[in-house]
This record gives structure tokens, C-alpha cells and sequence, in this order.
């Protein structure tokens, strides 16, 4: 099979080349014709906030979502993704795919350099990998890498590093073996955790690597600079004069100002200082009808777990449907949080990933499933008391001690309380890393939790309701959604419709099961300056791109 037939067959995950390259010209296109109808400001310099600082440029180390985005302004993989979550060619140029799936051979451009003036070549990537699931090297995603021939054996020390299924061909061709076919394949590679670097630089600069300006080597749309880590809250990117698609970069420079408080950072906006600022609680409701205000989505569903291995409570499946049914999500979402947050009712997120035949979106396919209905959820945990022969169950909610969780929280809390005979919830806060720790270990009966999806893919989500995940903390085990989710990786890997049937199936039997309990899939209030246009803002990945942002008059 051709790649062009490989790729339509996969069309939903946006696989073709071709398709994404014509969507690619399109879209430059189209950015570069709004910018010659519209004034371009004289100055092309956008002024930034974010919420906390650089962690490293190490793209193997990166664990967070602020420097997701960094990263994602200065360095560049196989693919990068675009407005809508789709994956459009970046440093490949080209690509094969096998008619098994399970090789894929990028064609690398060969205009590509790195800031010190070398070329980016196939080895880069080689040697970027292979530092991902080398054992000693920390890396943050390393599991995102097992589907790579022989990785889960090398991150288990069985077999050398050079055994990973990936090869330089030669300075421009890069091959790469999975053990298993995997439909979103191209997106992943967008992700920063896959992005290539250049051996000799880190070799040389040591444990040094990534720490400041001088010691991060780039090849993106921006060069970093003034950046300290540990030291600096603020840093900046400049346009990079030697990246290949320099003439789609309008912008010049790009100021980053970290700001922790949402009143400052509204200040500052109403100054004209900055160009963003988040928004929360009070300032949210203000300015919901200002034209700068604006909802950034991701694609993340917040939910409770809940233990079903240990608790004996939990195991009914009556309790469980009656906890879901008795919060009211509307009011949770609109009241407590107030920041763009939506409401949900089922695991997989809106704004997210669509039907590869009708384009419906997967969450609205799926249809709802826990809406507030008090009558319901009373009947329900009366017929659970009986079935456990208890009158009284007292659960331990479990969550991090922010602000926003305790809000959150306490909210659940007088939910389950006051709208369910019997019910008392006890809660505890406590440090984000402690509760993490305590979720990994079971250590709870209910746990405020959440999943994002890093591709637009469904079964990134339905991966946590499967009985062997590691993020399976609540221990919910169903032979038939195994099966699903085994169908959907395999045998119906490169077949788009009955895999989505698969994944649709799977999720109805585990949310029917009360698997977890699904709260509000995250969004973000925020002032925006509506000059500034062609921010590529994700619901997945590293969320910002500001390769083709430019700014009017």
C-alpha cells in the first residue's frame, strides 16, 4: 500500500502527507493574506505573561505545560500541530509508511539548521530517543515512547540502547519500527518529548544542558534569550533569521513576564503593558463582555476516582452512580470555578477529536451521561444502603491544597452531604506531589484527579480506564473495555471507523460503570489583545504556537 492510500484510509488522525501539506500552503496562505489586508503594526513585539517560570530547555526533562510551550517556541520536530489539533509537516518533509503501519521512513528537509549553524539530520532524532528511554536520563514522558521497537526492554534494562527502532538511514532519512501499529502516530511526533538534539552540543555542555540561554540549542520559528533558570521570571524569544520559514515569522520578538496574580496581571493589561492575562473568579465574571476576553480550552476532563480495589463501599455500583448523579455540574462550573471551565458528564473532552466519516465530535457522539438529577441519585444510594446493610458510609475525598481544589472540594463536599441521606465525606488536603504519591499507591477511596490528552485521540483518554494502567488508580477492571481498547491498538489500528466504534463502545460500558466520576473538562478565562492575530492556541500537546502570529494596527 502507497503512503497517499495508507494515509487516506487514516484520514480522521490526519496521516497524509499530502493533505497536510495542501493544508499547510492553505493555511500560510491565508495567514499571509490576512496580513497584507489588514495594517501591520509597525512593531512586531508581543508581550507576554505566564504563570510560572521555565523548568529547562531539555526537551527530554520537560514535565509541565508552561514549558511545554516555551519549547515549543524555539525547537521543532517531525511535525507541528495547527489550529485545529492536526499534525502539518515541520523538519519532515516526506514520509513512508508500511502497509503493516509499523514503519514509518520521514524524509527530513535540508534546509533545517540548529542555532550554532549545524544542520539538523536524521541522528538528532536518533540520539534524542534513544536519551528518552535510557533508564538513567529522567526523562518525564519516557512511557510515550513504548510502542518503539524494543523501548519497553531498554527502559527495563534488558536490552541496549541501541537497540531502539529507530535508525538514521543517513543525514536526512529516519526510520522508524513500532511493535504495533498506532493511528496517531504523526501527532505524537509533535509532542516536544520527540523533538530531535544535537549530540555533540549536549555532550558538550554536560549537566549543564538546558539550564540557561547559552547551553539550549535551538532550531525553531525563535532563538531564547535572557533566560537563567532558576534566577530569571522573565525571558525572550527573537526571531530566528536561519529557520527555514522565516518569511511566514512576522513576528520580531516575543517578552515573557512570569505573573502569579491574577490582579497584577489585569493591571498590567489594562496599561497596555502586556498583551495576555489570566483570568479568575471576579475578574472573570467582569469581564466576560469586554472584546479582549476570550475561553482557551484544553483538552483535559477532571473527574473523582475511586477506589474500587479496596473499598467496599466503592464496589457498589449503585453508590458510585448516585455520587455522580448528585453533582451539579452547572453550578460547578459556572459558580465555584467561574474560568471558562465546562461542564462534562463523560470521560472524553469536547473541543477535541472528531468522527473520521461524519465529523461529529466524539464527546457529542457519546452523548451524556451523569446530568444532576437528585431524584435519581437518592433512589440510587438508598438501594446501595440496603445492598451494603449499612445506613451510614463515610468516604475520605482526597485532593492537592490550592486554592482552586479546596474550592472544589468543599463544594463536593456539601453536594454528597446534603443531597444524599447518609453520606458524610471527610476531606483532605494536601501538597500536589503527596497526592500523587497516595493515588499511585491506592491510597484513598475518593481522589480529585484528571487526565489531558496530549494528541487528539480518544483512546489517549481511555487509556486510564484500562485494568493494567498505571494510571488506573482506582483499580476498575472490565474484561469487555480491555478488549475495546486491545481492538482499537490492533486489529482495527488502521481501520478509522471501527476503531472509533471500538473506543465509542469502550467508553459507554466504562462510564455505565461508573468507572469514575466526571466533573469539568478545564478552560482558561483570558484577556487577549485582539491585535494580535494567528496564535495556534491547542487543546493537546504544547497548546501555543506563534510561528504565523503577527500584530495589526
Amino acid at each position: 500500500m502507497n503512503t497517499k492510500k495508507l494515509s487516506l484510509s487514516l484520514a480522521f488522525f490526519s496521516l497524509t502527507l499530502l493533505l497536510s501539506a495542501c493544508r499547510s500552503v492553505e493555511e500560510t496562505t491565508a495567514d499571509k493574506k490576512d496580513a497584507q489586508e489588514e495594517v501591520l503594526a509597525s512593531e512586531q513585539v508581543m508581550h507576554l505573561t505566564v504563570e510560572s517560570e521555565l523548568a529547562t530547555t531539555d526537551s527530554v526533562l520537560v514535565a509541565e505545560n508552561i514549558t511545554f510551550a516555551g519549547v515549543n517556541q524555539f525547537i521543532e520536530g517531525l511535525y507541528r500541530l495547527d489550529e485545529n489539533n492536526e499534525p502539518i509537516p515541520a523538519l519532515a518533509e516526506s514520509e513512508d509508511i508500511s502497509e503493516d503501519g509499523l514503519t514509518y521512513t520521514f524524509h527530513l528537509r535540508d534546509d533545517a539548521t540548529w542555532s550554532n549553524g549545524e544542520p539538523v539530520t536524521a541522528h538528532d532524532f536518533v540520539f534524542s530517543w534513544r536519551r528518552n528511554v535510557d533508564p538513567t536520563s529522567g526523562a518525564a514522558y519516557a512511557y510515550l515512547f513504548e510502542d518503539i521497537k524494543h523501548a519497553s526492554d531498554i527502559m527495563a534494562e534488558k536490552l541496549p540502547l541501541e537497540e531502539l527502532g529507530v535508525k538514521a538511514l543517513d543525514d536526512s532519512t529516519l526510520e522508524v519500527t513500532l511493535e504495533t501499529p498506532i493511528a496517531y502516530f504523526p501527532s505524537l511526533m509533535s509532542f516536544v518529548s520527540f523533538f530531535p538534539q544535537n549530540e555533540a552540543f549536549v555532550k558538550d555542555t554536560g549537566d549543564q544542558y538546558g539550564t540557561n540561554s547559552e547551553t539550549t540549542l535551538t532550531n525553531g520559528p525563535f532563538l531564547l534569550s535572557e533566560w537563567d533558570n532558576g534566577l530569571d521570571e522573565s525571558w525572550t524569544y527573537e526571531k530566528n533569521p536561519t529557520y527555514w520559514d522565516a518569511d511566514n515569522v512576522h513576528l520580531t520578538k516575543i517578552t515573557n513576564q512570569v505573573i502569579k496574580e491574577v490582579s497584577t496581571g489585569v493591571n498590567l493589561f489594562e496599561k497596555g503593558t502586556v498583551d495576555n492575562a489570566l483570568l479568575s473568579g471576579e475578574y472573570a465574571k467582569q469581564f466576560q463582555k469586554d472584546p479582549s476576553y476570550t475561553v482557551e480550552y484544553f483538552s483535559r476532563t477532571n473527574y473523582l476516582e475511586v477506589n474500587q480495589t479496596d473499598n467496599p463501599y466503592l464496589k457498589n455500583e449503585s453508590l458510585r452512580k448516585a455520587l455522580a448523579l448528585a453533582v451539579d455540574r452547572e453550578e460547578l462550573t459556572s459558580i465555584i470555578l467561574n474560568n471558562g471551565s465546562l461542564p462534562i458528564t463523560g470521560l472524553v473532552p469536547d473541543h477535541f477529536v472528531k468522527n473520521p466519516e461524519s465529523g461529529t465530535e466524539f464527546a457529542e457522539e457519546a452523548g451524556e451521561f451523569y446530568t444532576y438529577d437528585l431524584p435519581e441519585a437518592q433512589k440510587l444510594v438508598e438501594e446501595a444502603k440496603a445492598e451494603l446493610g449499612v445506613e451510614t458510609i463515610e468516604l475520605e475525598l482526597l485532593g492537592d491544597d490550592d486554592e482552586t481544589s479546596k474550592r472544589v472540594m468543599e463544594y463536593l463536599q456539601g453536594e454528597l452531604q446534603n443531597n444524599l441521606d447518609g453520606i458524610e465525606i471527610k476531606l483532605l488536603n494536601i501538597p500536589f506531589n503527596a497526592r500523587l504519591a497516595k493515588a499511585a499507591a491506592g491510597d484513598f477511596d475518593l481522589i480529585s484527579s484528571g487526565w489531558s490528552g496530549y494528541v487528539s485521540d480518544p483512546i489517549i483518554m481511555l487509556d486510564v480506564l484500562y485494568s493494567t494502567s498505571s494510571y488506573n488508580n482506582g483499580g476498575y477492571s472490565n474484561k469487555k473495555v480491555d478488549q475495546l481498547i486491545d481492538d482499537a491498538k490492533g486489529i482495527h489500528a488502521n481501520e478509522p471507523l471501527l476503531r472509533w466504534k471500538d473506543m465509542l463502545e469502550a467508553h459507554q460500558i466504562a462510564v455505565d460503570d461508573a468507572a469514575l466520576i466526571p466533573l469539568y473538562q478545564k478552560g482558561e478565562a483570558m484577556l487577549r489583545n485582539p491585535k494580535i492575530k494567528g496564535i495556534h492556541i491547542n487543546s493537546v500537546g504544547a497548546r501555543y504556537s506563534y510561528k504565523n502570529t503577527y500584530i495589526i494596527e
